[in-house]
C-alpha cells in the first residue's frame, strides 16, 4: 500500500477535474488461490468486485464489462496478476451542494507486475467523467 503525505499528493486529470491520489494499493490477485482455472478465477473476482461495488458506491472498475463478457464466454486466459485500487479526491463538488465537503472516486483495475500503476491510473481516469462517477463526502465536525 502506498500512502502519501499531504504535501506529496499526486495530481491526476479526470475529465475536466483535477483530482489528488490519496491511496494506492497493489495486491496479488491470486494470493489466496490454492488451485483453479482462469474461468473460475474470473467468476470469483467478479463476485468480490460486485461486493466491493455494493460497499463502495463510487467505485469504478476498469474494463468491468469485458471481465463480465470473458466470464460468460468462459475465457481460459489468466487475468493479470496484480489488482490495483486507487482512491482519488477533488475539491470539485456539485453546484447544487451548499454543504462543505469534497468528492471522491475509487478506481480498480488489473495489471501485470511490470506495468507502472501511476501511468495506468493516469490513462484510465483521463477520459472519465468525474461529475457522474464521484460521490460527495461532507466534512465531518
Amino acid at each position: 500500500m502506498i500512502h502519501t503525505r499531504r504535501d506529496e499528493l499526486r495530481g491526476f486529470q479526470v475529465g475536466r477535474v483535477r483530482a489528488e491520489l490519496r491511496e494506492l494499493t497493489v495486491s496479488d490477485d491470486r494470493e489466496s488461490m490454492l488451485e483453479g482455472t482462469p474461468h473460475l478465477h474470473r467468476r470469483f473476482r467478479l463476485r468480490s468486485i460486485e461486493k466491493a461495488m455494493a460497499a463502495t458506491p463510487h467505485l469504478y472498475v476498469h474494463e468491468l464489462d469485458k471481465l463480465r463478457a470473458d466470464a460468460a464466454g468462459r475465457v481460459e486466459e489468466w487475468l493479470p496478476r496484480e489488482a490495483v485500487h486507487a482512491r482519488l479526491t477533488s475539491w470539485w463538488k456539485p453546484e447544487d451542494m451548499a454543504e462543505p465537503g469534497h468528492t471522491e472516486l475509487s478506481v480498480m483495475w488489473f495489471q501485470t507486475a511490470v506495468q507502472n500503476p501511476f501511468a495506468c491510473l493516469a490513462a484510465i481516469v483521463r477520459p472519465l467523467d468525474w461529475a457522474s462517477l464521484a460521490g460527495f463526502v461532507p466534512f465531518e465536525d
